[in-house]
């Protein structure tokens, strides 16, 4: 497929979310031909270095991101459940999800680094606002979790 990139990809590293090696996600990009990938975790970059390195073995352009919760404008408080283990942390799958992605290079993946950063370190539930977010560095992908994805599949949004 010379020409299409996946824009969307998760690995192993995306706990409950993803199965796949970062090493075999690049073998497979190069045996169906794509020029380059993205790795897009699901709030994390732990699985880049490993990423890179399969890229750069397989002759595939690694391109990095990160799936991260995004606050809403206007917050609904909402009764949240517990996970199903002993001890388990909450589970908020009702927040709305970005898909954000490093370009320009250096800067591109500082940004992704720093917004990554800010989301760990925040005092509650780990949410973007969007006034905070200053990544210059960064395109944003809008998808089915993200409230302007849910309005279009309740087919409230007209465009």
């Amino acid at each position: 497929m010379p020409g299409f990139t996946h824009l969307h990809t998760v690995s192993g590293f995306s706990l409950r979310y993803g199965a796949s090696h970062p090493e075999r996600l690049a073998e497979r990009a190069a045996e169906r031909g794509m020029d380059a990938l993205a790795l897009t975790d699901r709030d994390t970059l732990a699985g880049t270095v490993r990423f890179a390195k399969a890229c750069a073995k397989a002759g595939v352009r690694p391109l990095f991101g990160a799936e991260l919760a995004v606050e809403e404008y206007e917050p609904v408080r909402q009764e949240r459940r517990r996970a199903p283990v002993r001890g388990g942390a909450f589970i908020d799958e009702s927040t709305p999800r970005v898909t954000f992605l490093a370009r320009d290079g250096a800067r591109g993946w500082a940004d992704l680094c720093r917004l990554v950063t800010a989301v760990h370190t925040a005092a509650d539930t780990p949410l973007l606002t969007w006034a905070g977010n200053h990544g210059d560095g960064l395109t944003v992908l809008l998808g089915p979790d993200s409230d302007v994805g849910r309005a279009l599949a309740a087919g409230g949004l007209a465009l």
